[in-house]
């Protein structure tokens, strides 16, 4: 019996960690967010060069914000001919990037900290609430993405850390090497 129980506990501990990586157990492919943001918008920054413009855009969440700051990325395509984004590459965010790796185990565990997370009802509502806001900044960043000429893309993304702004790496598909923007 012991060793059935201790079987369970190291598959229990070991879960998230195996899951940050492996594609068949954490898998949340990108979906384009098409409806608006009604958090209240922190940080803006701007990117227009080679015919790329990128809006990025923080916001605050109103109940998830011990977790994580929601970031809104929309890349833009003016270079007069289609281009591939092949991936996104980040530093620490909840998203699943170009490279499998993913920092979604943290958001929950961080949830865990917090004194209201032990009251019933407080848990439940403002827990429901929260992953209601949350959802849509937890999907993979998109891989392998045709960007016609005029097209806008929205990327939504989770940043973990939450006290400076962070960055992501795009890579597009280049002529003779790719076009990396880190922004």
């Amino acid at each position: 019996m012991k060793k059935i129980l201790i079987l369970f506990m190291l598959m229990f501990i070991s879960l998230p960690a195996f899951s940050a990586i492996d594609t068949w157990v954490n898998t949340n492919p990108y979906k384009e967010y098409d409806k608006a943001i009604k958090l209240e918008r922190v940080h803006s920054a701007f990117y227009d060069k080679d015919g790329i413009s990128i809006e990025k855009n923080m916001f605050k969440f109103k109940y998830s914000y011990k977790e994580g700051n929601p970031y809104e990325y929309i890349v833009t395509n003016n270079t007069g001919k289609d281009i591939i984004l092949k991936g996104i590459d980040s530093e620490y965010h909840a998203n699943k990037n170009v490279s499998r790796k993913s920092h979604w185990t943290r958001v929950n565990v961080r949830y865990l900290k917090y004194w209201q997370t032990y009251i019933p009802l407080v848990a439940e509502y403002n827990g429901v609430r929260g992953d209601i806001e949350k959802t849509p900044y937890l999907y993979d960043f998109p891989k392998n993405y045709k960007l016609k000429e005029g097209e806008s893309l929205r990327i939504l993304a989770m940043g973990l850390e939450m006290d400076k702004i962070q960055t992501i790496t795009f890579i597009f598909e280049g002529e003779k090497d790719d076009l990396i923007i880190t922004f």
